[in-house]
């Protein structure tokens, strides 16, 4: 028996016609644009996570709750964030 491979790019242009697929498919690359940022950010820092916490006067998981949610607190406002390190 053969199987007949499917591209990638054929199954996801065919699951981004679906309105509601689209909207989750563009939430999560925002968010994940998001995370991507604020490791670069940590990053060129050279501090962790708790460095930073001991900076912003909280604490680490304070931090972590802060990095997952700043998507959803802008989605929440009806507002997308686009962020560029300077």
């Amino acid at each position: 028996m053969t199987v007949k491979g499917i591209k990638f790019s054929e199954v996801k242009a065919k699951s981004l016609a679906n309105p509601e697929v689209k909207k989750a498919y563009e939430e999560e690359s925002q968010e994940e644009e998001l995370r991507a940022v604020l490791i670069e950010m940590k990053s060129k820092s050279g501090l962790t996570s708790t460095e930073i916490a001991v900076r912003m006067g909280v604490s680490q998981p304070a931090v972590s709750r802060l990095e997952r949610n700043l998507r959803r607190y802008a989605a929440a406002c009806g507002m997308r964030i686009k962020l560029s390190l300077g």
